[in-house]
C-alpha cells in the first residue's frame, strides 16, 4: 500500500486550483462504483432541458472544461506514478472526462433545480441577442485561456486595471459579486479536492494514514491559496470575456441576474458543475490509486 508520505503533495492543489470554475454541488452526488466512471448523467437531455442545453451552448462549454480536466488528469501521472500510466492512464482519463457524460450531469441538475416558468424565462434570455453574445464571449474566452500564455496575459491585463475607477471593470466585478462566484468556486474546488482524496482512500492508496477528519483539515488548509487563485482567475477570465460588451449591456445582464429566473438558472448550473467536478475528481482519485498500486508491485 502506498504511504501518503510518498505521494507528491502537488495533488493537494489539483482540484482547487486546476479546476478554477468548479461550482458548489447541491444535494447528493453520484460516485463511481468498482468499474470506474459512473454512468450517472448519461441520459440524453430532452424537452425544455435540451432547449436550455442548446441555447446555453453547454456542450461547447463542457468540451472546453473536459479538455482542462483531461490535461490535469494526465498530469497526475508525473506526480503519483511516474512513467507507469502511459496509454492506459490516458484512456482512463478520457473515459472520466467524456464530454457527453458531463453534459448529462449538468442537464440532470438543471432538470432538478428549475421549474417550468423559470426555465422558460431563462431560455428566453439565452435566446436574446445579449444572451447569445454573453454565451459566445464566455466560451471563446474560456477556450482561449486553454493557452497558458493567454491566461497569464489576461491575468496581467486585469491586474493593471484600476477597478475602483474603471466603470466597465466595476460592472464586471459586480457580476462576480452578484453570482457569488469566488465563494462558490472556492467551495466547489475544496469539495473536489476532498472527493479526490476520498477516491484515493477508497482505492486503497492512503486509507491507513488519513482519517476523513484529517483529509478535511488538510483540504481546508488550502482555502486561502485556493481563494486567491480563484479570484485572480475569475477576474481575468470575465474581464476578457466581457471586454466587447458595453456598459449598458453589462447593466442589463446584471438586471437579469437579479431576477428569480436568473438566480435559479445559475443555481442549477452551480449544482450541475459541482456534480461534474466532484464526480470526476473522485473517479480520478480512485483510478490513480489503482495505477499507484500497480507501480508498487
Amino acid at each position: 500500500m502506498v504511504q501518503i508520505g510518498m505521494v507528491d503533495m502537488k495533488i493537494r492543489r489539483f482540484a482547487g486550483l486546476a479546476l478554477a470554475c468548479a461550482m458548489t454541488c447541491v444535494g447528493p452526488v453520484a460516485v463511481a462504483g468498482e468499474g470506474g466512471a459512473t454512468t450517472a448523467g448519461l441520459e440524453r437531455p430532452a424537452g425544455r432541458v435540451a432547449d436550455l442545453v442548446h441555447a446555453a451552448r453547454l456542450s461547447d462549454l463542457i468540451g472546453v472544461i473536459a479538455t482542462e480536466g483531461a490535461r490535469h488528469g494526465i498530469g497526475l501521472e508525473r506526480s503519483l506514478f511516474p512513467g507507469q500510466g502511459g496509454a492506459a492512464w490516458a484512456a482512463t482519463v478520457a473515459d472520466i472526462q467524456a464530454p457527453d457524460r458531463l453534459v448529462g450531469l449538468v442537464a440532470h441538475a438543471i432538470d432538478a433545480e428549475l421549474r417550468g416558468p423559470e426555465s422558460a424565462a431563462a431560455l428566453a434570455f439565452l435566446r436574446t441577442d445579449l444572451g447569445r453574445k454573453i454565451t459566445g464571449a464566455e466560451i471563446a474566452s474560456r477556450e482561449a485561456m486553454l493557452d497558458r500564455d493567454v491566461e497569464q496575459a489576461a491575468q496581467v491585463a486585469a491586474g493593471r486595471i484600476d477597478r475602483d475607477r474603471d466603470d466597465h471593470a466595476a460592472l464586471v466585478d459586480r457580476i462576480i459579486d452578484r453570482l457569488d462566484l469566488v465563494s462558490s468556486n472556492v467551495s466547489g474546488g475544496l469539495n473536489a479536492n476532498f472527493a479526490f482524496y476520498r477516491g484515493l482512500g477508497d482505492g486503497g492508496a492512503m486509507r491507513e494514514r488519513l482519517t476523513e477528519g484529517e483529509i478535511l483539515a488538510m483540504v481546508w488548509d488550502q482555502e486561502p491559496e485556493v481563494r486567491d487563485a480563484t479570484s485572480r482567475w475569475l477576474t481575468a477570465y470575465l474581464t476578457m470575456a466581457y471586454s466587447e460588451l458595453t456598459q449598458d449591456e453589462l447593466r442589463r445582464y446584471l438586471a437579469y441576474l437579479g431576477t428569480d429566473a436568473g438566480r435559479r438558472y445559475n443555481a442549477a448550473l452551480f449544482a450541475g458543475f459541482g456534480a461534474v467536478f466532484e464526480v470526476t475528481s473522485y473517479e480520478l482519485g480512485r483510478a490513480a490509486a489503482r495505477f499507484m498500486a500497480s507501480s508498487e508491485i
